[in-house]
Order: structure tokens, then sequence, then C-alpha cells
């Protein structure tokens, strides 16, 4: 039986809220996982498309709202009816990801309070209240009054406030539309993706500064976005590894996914949801706790499908976890239902049958500079990984006088929020909780922080293939070199070089090398004619050490360096060393400077070299030369070149492997159409447009295109298909922007472009 909601009775406005009759008492007990219908299911498409024809009305199609009696909350459908002293909210259009909706202030009202809430998560929130005695009744008062307080949340993620001397006139103040996903608020508050249900709530106020005590009525209203009909059958495989306190979770898509959301927590409160609000709330519960889906080879995160957490000293492998997916196609369309797996962490053995993660750490004294030092470290087959931390001589007395409960505190510590490093040799045989590896000796290194001249230990922990945290350790008591800021007389720095290079309009790069065994530090910076620190080349040794070294207020004392716009490098095995000098001024001179510094304290002279960026030559043919090259990062198969040729004053670029990508402007388009452009049924022309409108479209359209003032690249793994596009942009002679597209289809370390595959010349 279908619930309509009708507006209540003046009556009920002296609680300050506008209603929607209950369900029938005969209804009570039916769940929210039942099938939703529509108030009018003709609404749709033939095809059962929720987003189709709606007929000559133009009203947005309604849905029926979750009631559940526990929670009852009271609310219009699309639209509800304010009072004098309330706010009449009504939505005007409903798509699959984003509605629009007005707000009508009554005659009374000179402020406001909206936020938008996802019914998953505001039903969370309302379950959380009544666990923590904040919701002590099951009344629509109390449910409603809940709300209230979330849109006066002081601790940040209340609601936005609005006056009527925010508009240019009373009359802007009567009718406000909200084009929801193209305003500043929704993506902190409620991202509209399809088939998921939002709450409207507004709460008004008689004075221009709404506040907690001087509200008025709160008047709510439902809205449900409308959804593509899904595309063939996604599916999230889920793979755990649990352990002893940490688990990992890995997802696996199958070819009709194209995003996926995902979720971890304690079964038993994931039950209690669902016992309360059925799956398909639950499942929007999931799709809501994020900004956006998870996808598949995602160049900014390699490890996009997986995550992974620790309970730490709190595990407990009798308390049961649960993990969920949902996968999504190449519209955001979401599965039916979801994917679940329940499990525990891993039993472990009381601590004294374990065996102790033995290593000891020495000071390689010939490696101890005034900034820089070196140590090794001598792992025992039983231990996983070393956790440690630089300290002061006398931090460390202080440390080993503490009382037992402090110095496992202090290692814990160490484990979370120090330095840490690997056994390389380590072997864990999970099946029968043993290492099978074997010791190794490894060399690290410290700088950074660390004052000249003073005495130092380096305290430690090592952690066995349970995770179980030997005692504190510390190293013999070590003493940096004083820094000669006299002379630089008597430095054994050998063969040190900067040079400079690869002039681009907003970048160069910078290289030094030397001898590895005489350089402890290099320190390096760049300047120009007019930004420097009033020293040039000419300037002596004396005055750019005092620069770099002597302690400054606004520097870091007599650390590294005082100035904290130096680079301090420590010393590589290579000799060498380098970067690239990024969001420089086209057509200018810098000039870079550096010195190096041995193992004895001692200073280099001052090393210099220039370089002047390239001229910005804008013109009506803006070209970029675009190539596929094998990528010389491990963690990637491949890169895309993005090279300048001319008349180019900026460039978007941007690449993909989803679908979804190009779903706003390829209406229909899926993972096989992606992988047989030819064949697709898209025309070239369909194509062409598709990949411009989205790189043209940058961030805020949910498109892919940066901005880039000089020649870049993008790298991927794998061997799916992977669009590379960009437009470059230039200027007629009229100074008007000309804007030319450029692409690569990328496949199996092949590329080519819709022209070749289509046959065009």
């Amino acid at each position: 039986m279908k619930k309509t909601f009708n507006l209540l009775l003046a009556g009920l406005l002296a609680f300050g809220i506008v209603a929607c009759d209950k369900p029938q008492p005969e209804e009570d007990d039916k769940k929210d996982d039942e099938t939703q219908t529509p108030v009018d299911p003709g609404t749709g498409d033939q095809g059962g498309n929720q987003g189709g024809d709606q007929g000559n009305t133009n009203k947005p199609q309604q849905f029926e709202f979750p009631f559940y009696e526990e929670f009852p909350i009271e609310c219009g459908n699309l639209l509800t009816e304010g009072s004098e002293v309330g706010v009449t909210i009504e939505v005007t259009k409903v798509e699959e990801q984003n509605f629009v909706f007005e707000l009508r202030p009554g005659p009374l009202v000179q402020s406001f309070k909206l936020d938008v809430y996802p019914m998953a998560q505001l039903y969370n929130n309302l379950l959380n209240d009544r666990t923590f005695g904040n919701l002590t009744t099951p009344e629509s008062w109390a449910v409603n009054e809940r709300i209230r307080e979330y849109l006066f949340n002081e601790s940040g993620s209340g609601g936005y406030a609005f006056s009527i001397d925010d508009f240019t006139s009373p009359e802007e103040f009567l009718q406000i539309e909200f084009d929801w996903m193209n305003t500043a608020y929704a993506p902190a508050s409620a991202i509209a993706i399809p088939d998921c249900e939002y709450l409207i709530a507004v709460v008004a106020s008689t004075d221009k500064t709404i506040s907690s005590s001087n509200q008025e009525d709160i008047t709510l209203c439902y809205v449900h976005t409308t959804s593509q009909p899904l595309i063939g059958d996604p599916q999230c495989e889920i793979e755990v590894n649990a352990g002893y306190r940490i688990f990992g979770v890995q997802h696996h898509l199958n070819a009709d996914a194209a995003a996926v959301y995902f979720f971890g927590w304690l079964t038993d409160e994931i039950d209690d949801y669902i016992d309360n609000f059925g799956d398909t709330m639950f499942r929007d519960f999931v799709r809501t706790r994020v900004t956006s889906p998870s996808v598949a080879n995602d160049p900014n995160n390699p490890e996009s499908l997986y995550y992974s957490v620790s309970y730490g000293d709190e595990a407990d492998a009798s308390i049961r976890s649960t993990t969920v997916a949902v996968a999504v196609d190449a519209n955001l369309t979401p599965q039916e239902d979801y994917s679940r797996v329940d499990f525990h962490l891993k039993e472990m053995p009381d601590e004294d049958e374990q065996p102790v993660a033995d290593l000891e750490v020495k000071i390689v004294e010939d490696r101890v500079a005034a900034a820089y030092f070196e140590f090794e470290v001598e792992f025992a087959k039983d231990c996983q990984t070393l956790f440690y931390r630089c300290v002061t001589h006398e931090d460390a007395e202080t440390y080993r006088n503490m009382s037992d409960k402090e110095k496992r505190n202090l290692a814990r510590s160490l484990r979370d929020e120090a330095y840490g490093f690997h056994n390389p040799n380590f072997v864990w045989d999970a099946e029968n909780d043993m290492s099978t590896g074997s010791g190794a000796t490894v060399r690290l290194d410290m700088f950074g922080g660390l004052m000249p001249g003073q005495t130092y230990e380096v305290m430690y922990i090592g952690r066995n293939g349970f995770g179980t945290l030997t005692d504190l350790r510390f190293s013999e008591p070590f003493t940096l070199d004083q820094r000669n800021l006299e002379s630089p007389d008597n430095c054994k720095v050998k063969d040190f070089k900067l040079t400079l290079d690869n002039p681009g309009r907003t970048q160069f790069r910078g290289t030094v090398t030397y001898d590895p065994s005489t350089v402890s530090m290099v320190y390096i910076q760049y300047m120009t004619a007019t930004n420097n620190p009033g020293l040039d080349e000419n300037s002596s040794w004396k005055e750019w050490v005092d620069f770099i070294f002597t302690p400054s207020s606004s520097g870091t004392g007599s650390y590294e360096s005082s100035n904290m716009l130096v680079n301090p490098w420590p010393t590589l095995s290579s000799g060498r060393d380098g970067l690239t000098w990024t969001g420089m001024e086209p057509g200018v001179e810098y000039t870079v400077f550096a010195c190096a510094e041995d193992f004895d304290g001692n200073i280099s002279p001052m090393f210099f070299d220039k370089i002047t960026t390239t001229e910005v030559q804008v013109g009506p043919d803006p070209t970029i030369n675009m190539a596929l090259v094998p990528s010389k990062y491990d963690q990637y198969d491949w890169t895309v070149t993005y090279k300048i040729d001319h008349d180019v004053e900026y460039f978007l670029y941007c690449y993909t492997d989803s679908p979804a990508d190009l779903a706003a402007f390829m209406p229909g388009i899926n993972k096989g159409h992606l992988n047989n452009i030819k064949d697709s049924g898209f025309s070239y022309e369909e194509w062409a447009n598709g990949i411009y409108e989205w790189v043209a479209g940058g961030f805020e359209e949910n498109g892919g295109g940066m901005r880039a003032e000089s020649d870049t690249s993008q790298d991927f793994a794998g061997d799916q298909t992977v669009i590379a596009a960009c437009i470059a942009v230039g200027r007629d002679a009229d100074g008007s922007p000309v804007y030319k597209l450029y692409h690569l289809i990328c496949k199996d370390g092949k590329a080519q472009t819709l022209e070749e595959i289509f046959g065009i010349e």
C-alpha cells in the first residue's frame, strides 16, 4: 500500500512544523527494503527510465517517503507549505544528480537556516542519538527538534544562514531558488547522486540574524533523485585479508561496474542500522558517506580500491567486522543490492609465547656531521619493523626513568608517529604464525631539526609478525659537529657542480653532483634580480653563510639552515640530486645559489648558475604534441606527454579510463563502448564533442581538465583503454581565444587518434 503525504491542519503549527500524514496502522510493519513505488508509476518512460518524459505537467516525479515508526520525521513531499513565521519549500526540478528548489519565506521571516541531508545519513544520526540518549522518545516532535539542533550545530556542521540583508531587495528574499549541485553548499553538505533520498530542512527567524534562541518554525521537504536504467549487472567482489590487529580490503570490479562505494565497520552496528531502516537505506548510507565513488586505476590514488583498518592495541578477535561494497554503472546508477563480507581478526597467541623482535641500532661515527648522521640497524629474523626517533641525550635520560606504563605508551607513540623501516628479509608464514625469513643489516640516515654540537641518541623499538612491540631501546650517545661559519678553507667537499637546464615558460631544472664521501648536506635555492636576500654572486662567502645559517627570529634557529626558504638536501649515495622548479614567470632570469657541507661542519664556497625561462608566444594555431611512452616509474606502465609546439597560451589536459567521466556529455556510454570505439554506436563527431566538452568542463563540471602553461605528463598503469586529451588555447589577431583539441586513445601500449580509428583523413 502506498503512503501518501498530505499537509496537516494548522493545529500542529504550534509545534513549529508542517507535517505529513502518518501511515495507517496496518502498514506499520512495512520495511524500507521493500520496493519503493513512485506515487505516479506512469511518469517514467516505456523503458522504466525514472528520468523519462513526465508529460506536460513539468512536475518532478514523486516517490514514496521512507517512513519509520520509531523515527517519525514529519515533512512534505516535494512541497511543504510554511506559515507566516516559516519558509515554504517547493522542489521544482529533479534530475539524476541534481535537484532545484525554491524557498519562499513567510511575511514575518527575516532570516533562516538551510541544509540538505541524505536521508540515510540523517537516519544514522537519529539512530546514534537514540543509542546515546539524545533522542528519548519516538515522537515526531522530538525527532524534528533533533533536526533543529543539527541545523544549529556549532561544531562546524550546522546549516547555512541567510538574512534578508543578504539580498539587494526584500522582493528577492521572498522567492529564492537553489540549483543545489551548482551551489557552493553541496560539496560540504549533500552531493546529489542517482536514485537517492534527501531531506531539505529550513528553520526560520523573525530576526535578521538567526540563532538557536530566536528561531521559529521548521519546515522539512523530501526529494528523491531519478536514475537511468541500470546498465548490465555491476558487481564488486570483496577480498578481505584479516590479520591480528589490522585488516585490509581489496575490491575487484566486474566489466559492468564503472566505480564502487565501500564501507567497513562493526557488524553489530551495521546490522542495527539495517534492522531499523532496511537494506536499501543502508545501500544509500554507503553511497552518501563520501563525495564520489572509487574507480579503478585512479592516477591520483593507485590504491583507490583498497582500504585498511587498524584496531591497534584494542584489537579483539572475538568482535565481528563487516565490509560492504555498492557497485555503480557508468551513469552512477547503483546495483539493487550490495556485496557484503563478515569476518573476524585472527586470534593472537599470548605475548610470552611470541618471538621477540630483536634488533640493534649502531651509530656510524665517520658519517656524523653538523646537521646529518647515519646509523645501521641490525634486524633479527623475527623483527619485522623498526620504529625510531632522534632525541637529545637529556630527553633520553628522562625516558629511561619513566614508569613501565609510561614507557609502553611512549613505545606506542613511536609506532604511530615516528619513522619506520621494515626488515627487507622478513617473511611471515601466516598459516603457521611464524617468520621464515632472515635478519638484515640496513644503513639509514637522519637530517632536519638537528642542532650542531648537540648530543643525541636514537630511541627505537621493534615489532614482530604479530604486531607486538619490544621495550624501549636507545643507541649510544653521539655528538654532532660544530658548524664552521668563519672560513671555507678547511672544507673537504669535492667535485661539487651546479647545472641549470630544460627551461620552460614556467619551470626549469636544477642538478647538483658531488663526491658523496665528502658531502653531508646541500643547501640550495633560486632568486631573481628583484627577489633576493640583498645578495648576489659578488657578495662575500661570509655574507652568504650568515644568511643561510645564522639564527634569526624568522628562521629555524641554528639548525640545518636559518632561512626557511633555503632547501636543505641530505647527501645521496649516487652523488647526484636535483629538482624541477615550477610556478616561475615566463621570460625571467633566475639565479640558483648552492653550497655543500662536509662531515666536519665546514661549508664549501658558494656556487651559482643562471637560466632564463622562455617567453610565451601566443598565436592563432595553438599546437600541442602528444605521445605515449613507457613510464619511468615502477608503479606505472605508461606515460602520456603533452609538449607545447607553438602559439599556446595555456592548455587543459586530462585522461580517463572510466566512461562515467564522459557520461554527462555522451548519455548511455558504458565500458563496452570505450573498449570498442569504432563500433560503439557513437559517431566520430559524438566522440570528439564528448571528449572536448569533458576536458573543457574542468573539475567544476566533473570534467578532467587541469590547467598547464608548460610541458607536462600523466602516468597510468594497466592495459585498459585510456583516453588522454587536451585543449590548447591560443589567440587570433583580434585577441580572441582559439581552442584546439588534441587526443590519444591508448590501449596495450599503442596510441591512436579518433581520426585514425574512424578512417578520417
